[in-house]
């Protein structure tokens, strides 16, 4: 069937915005390994073999952001050899995880629930912090540190989840967007978000409509059977296939996150997702999420930028 002629164009678009990114993006592998020092903070990424580029620029961008701490990658079977050694050779005393070796116990499988349980493990040792491969940093992360720093846990939030809220507030926000904009197909994230009121002792509990994308684990703030008892609410309620849909994890780690000691959401929009209606100006870092990741060159950009600043460190 031949396509329309916006549907064509949208997608040469498309392509030739992720061409020219990774045109540019390959340039991560000419720099210099990055140079790590301590045990703390823990980066953990889930890294694919399309992503490696692309988690190079990130993983170096937010180690020369922080100065400080180790790395970590949990892979999640499509790395190859070729692509490890690169990975290693870049990051220094790097540690792998294989995902096959993850056990999620009463939790979901796949959809980045491996690696939610993984950090929740791995927090009650050291503060963990969670960056997606599409995350890049650009400029100075100070409230990132002082996080850190602080043994406080963090949020990337969004233009609606600029701070912690009850978790009924969150409820009755969702809803009022499904009844003013007719949504009848919801999304598993949608769906939970909308039904967090319906959870016991609702008002008591804390959430904030935020991306997983980049997020900071305090240690010793989180437990396993929090996040289990959390899963298994949701299942009850939306039941248990719905709540195994792609997308879940996230609600998952909002929550979790929302309630833990002394937690908050990073500075809006210094801190944000690459959306169309952003306005570009004074950030941080953005995480340049799929469906709008290639829009106007912005992420080809940033990544240039960085790439030439990596060169002369």
């Amino acid at each position: 069937m031949q396509m329309d002629g916006p549907t064509a164009l949208a997608r040469l678009k498309r392509y030739w915005g992720e061409f020219s990114f990774e045109r540019i993006a390959r340039g991560i592998l000419s720099t210099p390994p990055i140079s790590l020092q301590g045990d703390s903070p823990l980066f953990l990424s889930m890294v694919r073999h399309t992503d490696v580029t692309a988690y190079l620029l990130a993983i170096k961008s937010l180690c020369v952001g922080v100065g400080h701490g180790r790395a970590a990658i949990i892979n999640d079977g499509s790395l190859t050899s070729s692509d490890l050694a690169s990975l290693r050779h870049h990051i220094p005393g790097l540690e792998v995880f294989d995902i096959t070796a993850i056990e999620t116990a009463t939790c979901p499988r796949g959809g980045t629930w491996e690696r939610l349980v993984k950090i929740t493990e791995l927090s009650s040792e050291c503060y963990v912090i969670q960056a997606d491969a599409d995350t890049l940093v650009t400029a100075p992360i100070p409230e990132v540190i002082e996080c850190w720093r602080g043994n406080r846990s963090f949020l990337l939030g969004t233009d609606s989840g600029r701070t912690i809220s009850s978790a009924i507030g969150a409820a009755r926000m969702v809803q009022g967007w499904i009844e003013k904009y007719g949504w009848t197909e919801l999304s598993v994230g949608v769906e939970a978000e909308a039904s967090l009121d319906r959870l016991p002792n609702a008002a008591e509990r804390s959430y904030v409509h935020a991306s997983s994308g980049f997020a900071g684990f305090a240690r010793g703030a989180f437990r396993m059977a929090d996040l289990e008892w959390f899963s298994a609410q949701m299942a009850e309620m939306l039941g248990a296939r719905r709540w195994n849909e792609w997308g879940s994890e996230q609600i998952a780690s909002n929550y979790i996150l929302a309630n833990a000691p002394g937690a908050s959401v990073l500075p809006f929009p210094r801190y944000a997702c690459f959306e169309p209606h952003l306005k570009l100006g004074d950030h941080a870092l953005l995480h340049f999420i799929g469906t709008y990741r290639y829009n106007d060159g912005v992420y080809r950009r940033w990544a240039a930028d960085f790439i030439s600043r990596c060169n002369q460190l």
